[in-house]
């Protein structure tokens, strides 16, 4: 016999030992719970500390028994699942939730066929949603636990970007798409790339563009008020408010506390074009979206 055959053979062999250990375990820690005071006799407060502690098992494997255990009262064929070597104990646990007298053969099916990936996702497709929120948690060394729902054709985009950018993990991928997005959205970065195109023209070129600044800035004035309208700001002009305020609302409230929003972020005439409000710097501040029109509604539209 060939020396690939011979060790199939043994790995063929070994895993039905695990399999009998495992409902040998599973058999014991049933009569355990079964048998009166026992976990008063060996001094624990409970089976899981028991298994953990005592009998060594981790705290995954201690559940995972448990919580088979629990359910096998109710749906003895799971026991029966698992004395036959088919299928382990991790496998089973993850039909728990789902499985009932009425689909037990459906989900012990399940457990015996399908890979562990996909008899999660099986599972999950039946289990009714519960929305959770987001928890950021520590994970030492100065990292954090992100903890999130999200559905399944953002988990694909999210895996094809990850193809696209070959990124090593999902982490690497979140954090291409975020820094590239607040590179091309963010207005406070718009402003610096905006000023940093503008420190390489040429001394002609600005000087023609401050020209240009002038003779609008001078043509608006010439305009009646009753007649002016509402023109879009020019870049430069929007650039400069931006990087002046850092993308901020400037709204101070009765705590003389500043608005910390970023959020719908618009530029806000001091004094409004109505009333011969000029598009000049020192009469533009950011505002983000409620107090802009907070302030509207409260002084100018009456």
């Amino acid at each position: 016999m060939q020396t690939h055959q011979i060790i199939h053979q043994k790995l063929v062999q070994a895993v039905k030992n695990l399999r009998k250990n495992e409902a040998e375990i599973l058999d014991l820690i049933a009569l355990a719970d079964q048998t009166k005071d026992f976990l008063m006799l060996v001094q624990y407060p409970s089976l899981f500390s028991y298994c953990v502690k005592e009998i060594g098992l981790t705290e995954a494997e201690a559940w995972n028994f448990l919580a088979l255990n629990k359910k096998s009262k109710e749906i003895p064929a799971l026991t029966e699942a698992i004395q036959s070597g088919e299928v382990s104990v991790s496998k089973l646990r993850h039909v728990c939730p789902v499985i009932t007298t009425e689909n037990q053969n459906h989900w012990i099916e399940k457990a015996k066929t399908e890979t562990n990936k996909n008899l999660i996702d099986e599972v999950a497709k039946t289990s009714p949603y519960t929305k959770r929120k987001t928890v950021v948690k520590p994970a030492g060394e100065g990292m954090k636990r992100l903890a999130l729902d999200i559905t399944p054709e953002l988990m694909e985009h999210l895996l094809r970007l990850q193809e696209v950018l070959k990124a090593s993990d999902l982490a690497q991928v979140i954090e291409v798409a975020v820094l590239e997005t607040l590179e091309r959205k963010d207005p406070v970065k718009k402003a610096d790339r905006a000023e940093a195109r503008a420190k390489k023209k040429i001394d002609g070129e600005k000087t023609e563009n401050q020209a240009e600044v002038n003779q609008e800035s001078a043509h608006s004035e010439k305009s009646s008020v009753a007649r002016q309208t509402r023109k879009t700001l020019p870049m430069h002009l929007v650039h400069a408010i931006n990087r002046r305020d850092r993308g901020q609302c400037c709204y101070y409230g009765f705590r003389n506390s500043r608005c910390d929003s970023k959020y719908r972020v618009e530029i806000h005439h001091i004094e409004p074009v109505s009333r011969g409000g000029k598009d000049e710097y020192e009469n533009l501040i950011t505002l983000c979206h409620d107090h802009h029109k907070l302030i509207h509604e409260t002084f100018f539209d009456k």
